[in-house]
């Protein structure tokens, strides 16, 4: 979800972040940050069980349980069950966050590989709902019905 040109709100809290996508109808992400460990058979899920800590400025995600029904980019590229994901979030300044992932699925590539990409803050910005019509508007009178 962080690739896509959708806005994300964060919000922090004291147990876990949490990340609400505007580009997924009713999509949100729980990153844990009490201390929890992964669990050891997760439910697949399309943004899979993440577990994070600080490291210093760096919030770094470990991630796992994902189902195998997504892509990892507009290209198509797959992934499996197996896919394990380590996410670094370090905002390189006040406006930039800087998104590092590195993915790991032993069973779609040979070894893991690193992606970077940014998200930029704008001020005074709010997410809003996202539902897949033409422009969220009832259009059966346009269509005389």
């Amino acid at each position: 979800m962080m690739y896509t040109p959708y806005p994300t709100e964060i919000f922090q809290l004291p147990e876990r972040i949490i990340f609400v996508f505007e580009g997924g109808a009713h999509v949100w992400r729980n990153i844990w940050l009490d201390g929890r460990q992964q669990p050891k058979d997760p439910n697949p899920t399309y943004l899979g069980y993440s577990a994070g800590k600080w490291e210093g400025d760096t919030l770094v995600v470990d991630t796992m349980g994902f189902n195998d029904r997504t892509w990892l980019d507009a290209a198509g590229h797959g992934h499996g069950e197996k896919m394990h994901v380590i996410e670094r979030f370090t905002r390189s300044d006040s406006n930039t966050l800087r998104v590092e992932a590195t993915i790991e699925d032993p069973d779609y590539y040979t070894r893991p590989w690193t992606v970077v990409t940014f998200a930029t803050w704008y001020a005074n910005q709010e997410i809003l709902e996202y539902i897949c019509q033409e422009n969220n508007r009832d259009i059966r009178h346009l269509v005389g019905k």
